[in-house]
């Protein structure tokens, strides 16, 4: 069964319909962290595709808090990749830790 990317549905966040493909991989760059850690979802996850409510920036965020090997990370994530099913990807960077980075 082939499914339909991007799936429509409410975004209950900012109104959007238009979701993107499934999650294939989070790869996420840490302070501590001396690589890259690839998360994969074990449950399907998609993200609102109007970028306006953050979906990306709180799916890193979850997943990052409570994958085993980012638990040695001191401090929050700077830069994540998500990699969507139909092959496509977004950059995400965390502005937070940058701020943390330069106080």
């Amino acid at each position: 069964m082939l499914r339909e990317i991007p799936v429509k549905r409410d975004c209950f966040r900012c109104g959007r319909v238009e979701f993107s493909a499934a999650v294939s991989v989070i790869v996420v760059w840490a302070h501590g962290l001396t690589v890259a850690v690839p998360m994969i979802p074990k449950d399907e996850l998609r993200v609102c595709g109007s970028g306006n409510c953050d979906a990306a920036h709180r799916i890193i965020s979850r997943a990052f808090e409570v994958h085993p090997e980012t638990q040695m990370a001191v401090g929050p994530w700077r830069r994540a990749l998500i990699v969507f099913e139909d092959g496509n990807g977004v950059e995400i960077r965390n502005k937070g830790a940058e701020k943390l980075a330069f106080a």
